[in-house]
């Protein structure tokens, strides 16, 4: 049986970290969609990120993944696009909280800082978190200041 939730993946580069994070995706039954250097797209990390965000926007995705050497550049390209609330989290407690207080919808991780050990258990904390219904009103919030 598969997964209903989807993930679209990219990165700039073919990091241990990006097969990791693939892996257990796969491993999970989730439905992977992947922009980037390991699928022989000849793309730099703002078009890589602009592919995932519109795929989570369009909802071609539930969810988006993304990798950049420090993870601030692919998050800020994605908090351009209307309805996108990216966090870059390179361990467990800000992927947790990234979900439950903000509803982040993509999420971000940096190879230059993340552990691979660690990949797993941010994924699995990011994805197995739910929203904090006390904060719906709050991320309403972030919603609205979209320009």
């Amino acid at each position: 049986m598969t997964n209903n939730i989807s993930f679209s993946i990219g990165a700039d580069n073919n990091s241990r970290c990006v097969s990791i994070a693939k892996e257990y995706l796969a491993k999970n039954k989730y439905s992977i969609f992947e922009y980037g250097t390991s699928v022989g797209d000849d793309l730099d990390w703002v078009e890589i990120a602009k592919k995932v965000s519109k795929d989570v926007q369009e909802h071609k995705s539930s969810f988006g993944i993304l990798f950049c050497y420090t993870g601030t550049g692919v998050t800020m390209v994605a908090n351009k696009f209307k309805g996108i609330r990216a966090a870059l989290c390179n361990d467990e407690d800000v992927a947790a909280g990234a979900r439950k207080w903000n509803d982040a919808n993509i999420l971000a991780m940096g190879t230059m800082t993340v552990k691979e050990d660690q990949i797993e258990s941010i994924l699995a904390a990011w994805i197995d978190t739910k929203v904090d219904r006390l904060e719906l009103k709050n991320i309403k919030k972030i919603d609205e200041i979209e320009l």
